[in-house]
């Protein structure tokens, strides 16, 4: 059966991979192992999904409260971390690494030749960690159990939905099925979120926008300048730049002057007093407006 990609999230190292500290790295889970690769996508380790002892998610608020209590009882180079068992290597804040605030830290523990060994990444982003590892742990779940088809008795991996022998729909690959509609659901919920806010944002006109952010203004201030330069005949506008070097303090102290690109030149000069309200727009040494009047129009 091909290996495909079921999930992957953005992480950082922390220990137990050849790799320097806080290297970023993708954290991917396939329906044979968990790999560890660079940005690049490639594979720095790789663990069979059956070798996986023990996967958690805590952080740093659990490590400090459990070494309260547990310093001093280091096993196999780590500690024992509450129900869950996971042992901790460097992360039991009893070696030389500092412990990471406000980051979650997904640690697995996992055997190679018969040795348990530990490999902590802490979470980058907005993505769960906590929604990942829970994943995982199903997956890897899924594939501890007997995957032998119940009719044919041909072992089949565990992203497949039917036997490919008798075409016999399997236990797992409905479990799996489910862990994948979970996954895009949240995808989708992700992406409407998105076309919310870009939606609400468009409802807003993307000069009003650009002489917000620019010129550092209220809304409603950013909206009375646009409706002086519509008054003037520019409609619309590819972009604003600040010039605090050749344009501040030249309509007197305190004014500030911005360049506005545009269709047809990227030099419309609009100064602002220091309370941000319009004192003129200029281009090509004439006034389009000033003082509160339109005196010329843009074509």
């Amino acid at each position: 059966m091909k290996e495909k990609d079921i999930l992957k999230i953005n992480v950082s190292h922390y220990e137990g991979l050849d790799i320097r500290e806080e290297a970023n790295c993708i954290l991917k889970i396939t329906n044979y192992h968990l790999k560890y690769c660079d940005i690049r996508g490639q594979v720095i380790k790789e663990i069979s999904l059956k070798d996986i002892i023990n996967v958690g998610v805590i952080n740093d608020k659990h490590l400090k409260e459990k070494n309260k209590s547990v310093i001093g009882r280091g096993i196999a180079g780590g500690l024992l971390f509450g129900s869950v068992g996971l042992v901790l290597g460097g992360l039991s804040g009893t070696g030389t690494k500092q412990i990471k605030e406000d980051v979650q830290y997904i640690v697995v523990n996992y055997n190679e030749n018969n040795e348990n060994k530990v490999i902590s990444v802490y979470v980058n982003g907005a993505f769960s960690g906590a929604s990942f590892v829970k994943k995982l742990n199903n997956i890897v779940n899924l594939s501890k159990e007997e995957n032998k088809c119940p009719n044919c008795g041909k072992e089949y991996n565990i992203s497949e939905f039917k036997c490919s022998n008798c075409g016999q729909m399997l236990k797992s690959g409905k479990k799996l099925k489910v862990i994948f509609g979970v996954v895009i659901g949240i995808v989708i919920f992700i992406v409407f979120i998105a076309i919310i806010g870009l939606s609400v944002s468009n409802g807003t006109p993307k000069e009003v926008n650009i002489i917000e952010r620019i010129a550092n203004v209220e809304k409603d201030q950013a909206i009375t300048i646009n409706d002086i330069l519509k008054d003037i005949g520019i409609e619309e506008f590819k972009n604003m730049s600040a010039d605090s070097e050749n344009l501040d303090g030249f309509e007197g102290v305190g004014s500030k002057g911005y360049r506005i690109e545009t269709s047809f030149s990227d030099n419309v000069i609009l100064y602002l007093d220091s309370n941000n309200n319009v004192i003129c727009v200029r281009y090509a040494d004439k006034d389009y407006y000033r003082n509160g009047q339109v005196l010329n129009k843009f074509d």
